[in-house]
């Protein structure tokens, strides 16, 4: 989860990984209260009141910058961490409480709000919360009383405290809502313009002397993403560099096929790290992404001169893995909130002649020639959905395959569901391939 770096930096771990030993350290060092940190020594009363100071606490975070509630913790009216103060579990009122309230009380519901409890083991039975609020590119969110619609408070933290905006404010946080989401857009065709560049640049070159890759690899198929809160990754140096593609190394391991794997040598871009081979593609430090990977596209055996053949089950599982591979950057940069993805077919042999669909190696041509689509596919997910859930990453997949095949004369892709499932009976001598 995206959270204020100075949190981690202060408390000496991330906050999803506090433990009571934190928290005394925290106490010892006097900690201060910040726009993102509040201790709270009592748990939330169960009455409106109390539901009400939940929502406005966690909707206050969301509003200004992220960051955490503490509680468990007294600050001694002092704006510090000043002594631990655990309570015994309330009756009927934990987690599920918790995110009832939140889900009630706060319009739009913020997102990805973390609920954690941390048993003590100075004080048997009792606990502290921890509540971690991430940024939220849907603010302003407002409190209010469940199905009161007229009485609408949109808070923010201010230094210590908690303050309630003015109507021209809460007008102001609108339009930056709605310009966040064309920044995004920009971004996306920022990423994926300077990507198709760098893979035409490799595509072509004989810098190295033989005939070009373009030859072997005519066509290919890209994933540009970028995250709406955007994370932050040390690539400035060479040994950054190489523990950014190590550790993106890794985490192409966990997707649906290897072929997301990066090829050495690590290569050197402005704020990124660039790879070239199979796949060839770029990461961003700021957790937007790009890649592209070779399609089976062939000759026909029987009309050499004719439409060659695009074989789509493999498109459609290359397309699954990058978008694991794409989501799993940014989270490891600590990006947060949705993910604007966007999916193109390139040709570099006569880009404009049409290709047949194959819907496998062993099926046959079903429905006209039709060239690549000229606009790409474009769809945006859930980030911490598409990390913790492969069926989202499919879901997603298959939108963005969708609309590929669709411009191709295409009804639906042949083994992805809209649902998030994989139709395993229809990988017939496909099944080595996938993890």
């Amino acid at each position: 989860m995206a959270l204020p770096a100075r949190l981690t930096a202060a408390l000496g771990q991330h906050p999803d990984h506090l433990t009571e030993d934190d928290l005394q350290r925290a106490v010892d060092s006097q900690i201060p209260e910040s726009i993102d940190l509040d201790w709270k020594k009592d748990f939330y009363p169960g009455t409106d009141p109390g539901k009400k100071e939940l929502a406005k606490d966690v909707s206050a975070m969301a509003n200004t910058a992220g960051g955490m509630v503490v509680i468990g913790v007294d600050d001694g009216k002092q704006d510090h961490a000043h002594a631990l103060a655990p309570d015994g579990p309330a009756p009927g009122r934990g987690e599920e409480w918790i995110r009832q309230v939140l889900a009630n009380w706060i319009q739009p519901v913020v997102p990805n709000v973390g609920v954690r409890s941390v048993k003590s083991a100075l004080h048997d039975g009792k606990i502290y919360w921890v509540l971690t609020v991430p940024p939220s590119t849907q603010a302003p969110h407002a409190v209010a009383a469940p199905g009161n619609d007229y009485h609408f408070r949109v808070h923010v933290r201010h230094g210590t405290t908690t303050r309630t905006l003015a109507e021209s404010e809460i007008a102001q946080r609108y339009r930056d809502r709605f310009q966040a989401a064309s920044d995004d857009v920009d971004r996306l065709h920022q990423v994926a313009d300077a990507g198709l560049a760098y893979l035409s640049g490799y595509l072509t070159s004989t810098a190295h002397g033989g005939r070009p890759k373009v030859t072997d690899y005519p066509g290919w198929v890209s994933l540009a993403a970028v995250p709406a809160v955007r994370g932050t990754y040390p690539v400035s140096t060479r040994a950054d560099r190489d523990v950014a593609f190590d550790r993106f190394d890794e985490l192409a391991r966990e997707c649906v096929n290897n072929n997301v794997q990066p090829a050495r040598p690590v290569l050197v871009g402005r704020r990124q790290v660039r790879f070239e081979g199979v796949p060839t593609g770029q990461l961003h430090q700021d957790g937007s992404f790009y890649a592209a990977l070779p399609i089976n596209l062939q000759k026909d055996q029987y009309n050499s001169d004719g439409p060659k053949r695009l074989f789509q089950r493999g498109l459609e599982f290359d397309l699954v893995a990058l978008v694991q591979a794409a989501a799993a950057w940014a989270a490891e940069t600590g990006s947060a909130g949705d993910m604007v993805l966007s999916a193109a077919l390139h040709r570099f042999d006569d880009s404009d002649k049409p290709v047949y669909l194959i819907v496998s190696e062993h099926g046959f041509t079903h429905g006209p020639a039709m060239p690549f689509p000229a606009v790409p596919a474009q769809t945006t997910g859930d980030l911490a959905a598409l990390v913790t859930d492969q069926r989202e990453a499919v879901v997603v997949a298959c939108a963005l395959v969708s609309d590929l095949l669709a411009d191709m004369g295409a009804h639906e892709p042949h083994v992805l569901t809209p649902a998030g499932e994989i139709l395993i009976d229809r990988l017939e001598g496909y099944q080595h391939a996938l993890r």
